[in-house]
């Protein structure tokens, strides 16, 4: 690739740039016009970029959902891991699955896009469904491990374990999206709360029939 400069930028910092462009338009068609909008020709005409830079940075379409959706979760799993560092270790399991619920809440109060990608369009596109129920069971083998870490639970319980994680993880993908459609009044903060109460409640219950 040349690495000549026009008007003091670099090839390679335009190209960057149109790749950005890209990404951003497919986030904001998705997060506010929905999957059905969202073509290559749309995301193009949204970035104001000719359809040969899409194929400049993107096999297809779903090369670029994928991108979109990756980036989505990896900043909410990174803004989550940050609110556990910042409960620090001799918090109680309520107190760090709350302080980690604020830091990703935060995430989508500052950009309502993001949430409805990740629960809500998601699942209507095959290739994003996938990587939806990839997380979903990253996120709880999370609860797992952490409940682990404030409970005494033998490895006899892992099912009642495994049970009690995904309802807890599903059942927060399903307020939130409540929350999104209005049909959930609370803010962030009472959220992280009502989040924090189930997990305990939860991981309280499983550490006590697993005895």
């Amino acid at each position: 690739m040349s690495s000549r400069t026009y008007g003091g930028v670099t090839a390679e910092r335009r190209r960057a740039d149109r790749r950005a462009a890209l990404l951003e338009a497919a986030l904001d068609l998705l997060g506010t016009e929905g999957l059905p909008a969202t073509s290559v020709r749309a995301v193009c005409a949204r970035a104001g970029l000719n359809p040969r830079y899409f194929y400049e940075n993107f096999t297809d379409l779903d090369a670029l959902l994928t991108e979109v959706y990756d980036r989505i979760v990896t900043e909410i799993t990174e803004a989550a891991a940050r609110g556990v560092a910042a409960a620090g270790s001799g918090a109680g399991l309520r107190a760090t699955v709350r302080s980690a619920a604020v830091e990703a809440l935060a995430v989508g109060a500052a950009d309502p896009r993001k949430v409805r990608v990740a629960l809500i369009e998601a699942p209507a596109s095959p290739v994003l469904r996938a990587r939806q129920r990839a997380a979903l069971r990253h996120n709880t083998r999370q609860v797992i491990d952490y409940a682990r870490t404030f409970y005494d639970v033998p490895s006899a319980a892992d099912a009642q374990m495994r049970f009690t994680a995904t309802m807890l993880v599903a059942g927060w993908s399903e307020n939130l999206i409540a929350w999104l459609d209005g049909e959930l009044d609370a803010a962030p903060s009472d959220l992280a709360d009502m989040f924090a109460d189930a997990a305990e409640a939860l991981a309280t219950h499983a550490a006590a029939r697993a005895r």
